[in-house]
């Protein structure tokens, strides 16, 4: 009876051991013999009580995470009842960063940096101390100006140690301070030419970007919308595809969409071949009222191209140059662009120079069905020391090379009045060094230009 007791006694504290090794951790333990016939051992139970501490941080712990769950689906909830307004954001930023698209991909964009931002600035004061140091009317532009230039200053400090990101908006801001002090050296109160908006005193960064369709060999032509206030949405593109020199034919896009994704174009032929009698030649041509304007081929005649009946109309403009005898230039000249032609609000002008004027530039208006010279305007600027020129409110712009990126709006000649300046200082950013083609918009007051084979367009300020 004993070896009985002594064995289920075993067998029990081996369960027992087992049964602790299965539910928690294995516990060696060692009987004592006692009286003879009884194993007594000794077991400790305390690592396995219930953990009623640990438990409780664990209840709590959960309860916090219960109440942190509820709390991030309400952040998620927010955040995606908000998610069609950053969608519309990303959207209207993506549209921002498309001008800058064509210039990454060509590796043309020129990171900016502080170090020139600094620089303008101390070149901007020491304008403004120039400017204060001579009696003017405009002192108290001037004053909001310098004003205006301090606490830029110390926004291009805080820029450099918190915010780069904002470099491109600040440079933006600088330029236009800088554009404006020029223009009120330069136009002080006269009023200047016929329209209400005012003096012509900055222009944007490129809004449009684009390579012209026929690809990066064509680098003279001319592109916009038609320039006709009120006529329907039509975008062209004439690019020289002989020579740099002769064109036969202009590509049109009835929207700006089509225009911007390249679809639905319709190519017309102004002539069956680019060396023929009113083919196009050079690149000074505008589209005004569904009409093509342009400088024929081989003379000195203006050619118009009604686009919807096909018909062309001829008129010989007296005295001009052509055949490269007057054309644009910088270092290079840009082949035979003797005849240019412009839109204002005024309606259609031509410009040209004559031997008669020196080789200066001669301003006409033109009535645009017949061709015929309504009144002529004599400048006294080279043409061939401008790079290009266009007309805004009567008001004719001549611009020069400043360096492959930059040009510069230096000259203007007032058709109301005869005012004339030599020293404006309006400067905009380009992509090629060539600028083939320059003109103003009156319909949608913007710039179009007809750079390196890059197609841009640019808002203006008036004040």
């Amino acid at each position: 009876m004993a070896a009985n007791s002594l064995t289920f006694a075993v067998i029990f504290v081996t369960a027992s051991v087992l049964f602790a090794e299965a539910e928690y951790q294995y516990q060696e333990v060692h009987g004592v013999l006692q009286n003879g016939n009884r194993c007594v051992c000794k077991m400790q139970f305390s690592a396995w009580e219930f953990p009623v501490e640990r438990f409780g941080q664990l209840q709590d712990l959960s309860q916090n995470c219960t109440r942190s769950l509820e709390e991030r689906k309400l952040e998620a909830t927010f955040v995606e009842s908000r998610i069609p307004e950053f969608q519309e954001e990303l959207l209207n930023l993506s549209t921002q960063l498309q001008q800058y698209e064509a210039m990454y991909k060509q590796q043309l964009y020129q990171p900016l940096n502080f170090w020139s931002l600094r620089r303008d600035l101390k070149q901007l004061s020491s304008d403004i101390a120039k400017a204060q140091s001579v009696p003017s009317s405009t002192t108290n532009l001037l004053r909001k100006i310098f004003t205006e230039m301090l606490d830029t200053r110390l926004n291009v400090k805080n820029l450099q140690q918190y915010d780069k990101h904002n470099l491109l908006s600040m440079k933006d801001h600088l330029k236009k301070m800088k554009n404006r002090l020029q223009s009120f050296s330069i136009y002080g109160n006269v009023p200047i030419g016929n329209c209400s908006k005012g003096i012509l005193r900055n222009i944007s960064e490129p809004i449009v970007a684009q390579l012209n369709p026929y690809g990066t060999s064509y680098h003279y032509g001319g592109w916009g919308m038609d320039s006709k206030p009120g006529s329907l949405q039509l975008y062209w593109v004439m690019a020289l595809l002989s020579s740099n020199i002769y064109g036969n034919s202009i590509r049109t896009y009835t929207s700006y969409k089509n225009f911007l994704t390249a679809k639905s174009n319709i190519d017309i032929s102004v002539k069956s071949s680019f060396t023929t009698t009113n083919a196009i030649q050079g690149p000074g041509v505008v589209v005004y009222n569904n009409s093509l304007y342009y400088n024929c081929y081989k003379s000195g005649e203006m050619c118009r191209f009604d686009m919807a009946t096909k018909d062309i109309t001829n008129v010989l403009l007296p005295d001009a140059g052509y055949e490269n005898k007057f054309p644009y230039c910088y270092y290079d000249c840009y082949s035979h662009s003797d005849m240019d032609f412009s839109v204002d609000e005024n309606g259609l002008w031509v410009i040209y120079a004559t031997e008669e004027n020196y080789g200066n530039i001669v301003l006409s208006k033109i009535d645009s069905i017949s061709l015929a010279v309504m009144q002529t305007w004599k400048t006294k600027l080279f043409k061939k020391a401008a790079t290009n020129a266009f007309v805004i409110c009567g008001v004719l712009y001549a611009t020069r090379y400043i360096s492959e990126t930059e040009e510069e709006i230096f000259y203007m000649y007032d058709t109301i009045n005869s005012q004339e300046a030599q020293n404006l200082k309006i400067r905009f950013v380009k992509y090629s060094p060539n600028v083939a083609n320059i003109h103003y918009n009156p319909a949608d007051r913007r710039l179009y230009i007809f750079n390196g084979g890059y197609m841009l367009a640019y808002e203006l300020c008036f004040h």
